[in-house]
């Protein structure tokens, strides 16, 4: 088959991106100028320049295509720069998704995320709920699916927990008790890429967690003991820490924004069964992979 991978170069895409190769299938990526250049050209992988926003970009990335990945996501808006949820989720899943069915693309794959609603109280699942309303009325043959946090080497997660335990003070938001269910990045990548040739996976949307709930206060403990560490913990209701968040956020420094306070104070767990079930998944434990995935104390101070 040949696909178009949209966030082809992130975390997750290029996870996915070495499968579909893998799996013998010819893959086309539709990138920004600037992110030519992480992809080697030894791969034998297809490069369309242009924006997913772009609808002329999307007709050509599109074009001769069976099929669509579509992953892109952000995590944090910068307005200032145009990257908001309602571009890049809704806005980017329309273009592409209305340039496929004007291609006579047949099938989509979307990435969505475990908590997607349209009544959450993130503006992040709010705007992929509404991505998902368009790949499923697309007329396309869709599969959803809807991951928890993913680990794995190169992931944004720990790091960020290993910064926040090294700060002055750190304050905890209702306790931190909220629970994640992280999985591993290689039980998701591949069944992402064998789901397009698995007529079973048509019309289905999968949650998908690892086999432990782990509570964010917990991680970030067990975190600090491994650099020696005891984190300066100040407890802060979330009613006195959103005012405060709301108005830190327009500050790029300030490690929060209000809508991922919002996902930090939920549950991120689910029910894996259907997914594992399906695609015949052992799910990685995490415990014993926290560790590996952190830096080094000088990555840190550098």
């Amino acid at each position: 088959m040949k696909i178009l991978l949209t966030g082809g170069t992130g975390f997750v895409g290029t996870g996915v991106r070495h499968e579909l190769r893998a799996l013998g299938h010819d893959v086309r990526v539709l990138l920004r100028p600037q992110s030519v250049g992480k992809i080697d050209a030894r791969e034998r992988v297809e490069v369309i320049v242009g924006d997913v926003l772009d609808s002329q970009a999307c007709l050509r990335a599109t074009t001769d295509c069976d099929a669509v990945v579509h992953m892109v996501g952000i995590r944090r808006e910068l307005p200032q720069q145009g990257i908001t949820y309602e571009a890049m989720h809704t806005e980017a899943t329309y273009t592409v998704v209305d340039a496929a069915r004007r291609t006579g693309v047949q099938r989509v794959v979307y990435m969505s995320s475990l908590g997607t609603r349209p009544d959450a109280a993130s503006g992040y699942h709010r705007t992929k709920a509404e991505a998902e309303k368009i790949v499923k009325e697309s007329g396309m043959r869709w599969t959803i699916f809807r991951p928890s946090v993913i680990f794995g080497p190169g992931d944004e997660f720990h790091p960020l927990i290993a910064e926040l335990v090294h700060r002055p003070l750190v304050p905890v938001i209702d306790g931190g008790k909220a629970l994640l269910q992280p999985v591993a990045h290689r039980n998701v990548v591949g069944p992402v890429a064998r789901s397009l040739t698995m007529p079973e996976t048509q019309g289905k949307t999968y949650e998908i967690g690892g086999p432990e709930r782990r509570a964010f206060v917990d991680i970030m403990y067990q975190v600090a003991r491994h650099y020696g560490v005891w984190p300066n913990t100040v407890s802060v209701s979330s009613r006195f820490a959103k005012p405060m968040v709301r108005f830190a956020q327009r500050f790029r420094s300030f490690p929060l924004t209000l809508d991922e306070l919002h996902m930090l104070l939920e549950d991120n767990v689910c029910d894996p069964t259907l997914f594992t079930q399906t695609f015949g998944v052992e799910l990685d434990t995490y415990e014993d992979k926290i560790l590996s995935l952190l830096p080094r104390i000088e990555a840190l101070a550098a």
